[in-house]
């Protein structure tokens, strides 16, 4: 193998597929959710994605050049269609498996679907406090991938029967067997909920379910803890109105 015409076969290889990368990038990006404020995205893009594509197809430039035994000039071309192709076939195969790596909403006839949770909190659990912004607090996990806070609007805030009802929105970004509500009051209370819905919630998810117990959420199985918090949810296609 000749060393001039490895790295030279390497510096095309790279630089093409450092070329390609970019929209490569910025549709896997995108659709991973990856938040372009303050140009994250483009940063990403640009300072990690791009030299990676560089230096992976420079690598695979000089495996190209190996593989082909390019000892001559008239070897060049055979050696970098190689390595082009090598390039493109490893990017194109790690954006692919990005792409299954994200999560994928469920949906019912085309329409998103978000989790109305109403939580019934005991006014003895409230202090002033309490109502001021992000002292109240539930976040949905579904995953490792997902795992987001929910909308919490303090002006529905209500009382009824000696209870806080706390109502928040959550969308259903990932289709997940595994659902749990972590919900938290100030510093001094954090409990849990398992949600006991299907990956693809149905028709009859729609009507409120009974009221029912969250535990302590460092409890859980057999020996879980139930409080005196209670909640109740449905399944709405997303959208104002639902």
């Amino acid at each position: 193998m000749s060393w001039k015409i490895a790295l030279l076969v390497a510096l095309l290889s790279g630089i093409i597929t450092a070329v390609v990368t970019i929209p490569v990038a910025d549709k896997v990006t995108e659709l991973s959710g990856v938040s372009n404020f303050e140009g994250k995205r483009g940063y990403a893009i640009a300072f990690i994605f791009i030299p990676a594509g560089f230096i992976g197809g420079f690598l695979l430039g000089l495996l190209g050049t190996r593989l082909v035994h390019a000892t001559e000039w008239a070897h060049f071309w055979k050696a970098a269609g190689l390595s082009i192709v090598l390039g493109q076939a490893a990017l194109f195969s790690i954006a692919g498996l990005s792409r299954l790596s994200v999560p994928r909403p469920p949906k019912v006839d085309g329409q998103a679907l978000v989790l109305e949770v109403e939580v019934h909190v005991p006014l003895a659990r409230i202090t002033a406090r309490s109502k001021e912004p992000d002292q109240i607090r539930l976040s949905l996990y579904a995953g490792p991938n997902d795992n987001a806070y929910a909308t919490i609007d303090r002006s529905l805030f209500r009382e009824e029967n000696g209870m806080l009802v706390v109502p928040a929105r959550a969308g259903l970004n990932s289709r997940s067997s595994t659902r749990v509500l972590s919900f938290h009051i100030e510093e001094h209370t954090w409990l849990a909920f398992d949600l006991p819905l299907a990956a693809t919630p149905g028709e009859a998810d729609r009507t409120w379910t009974a009221l029912m117990p969250l535990r302590e959420a460092r409890s859980a199985g057999s020996g879980a803890q139930t409080t005196d918090v209670l909640l109740r949810y449905r399944v709405m296609p997303e959208g104002p109105g639902s």
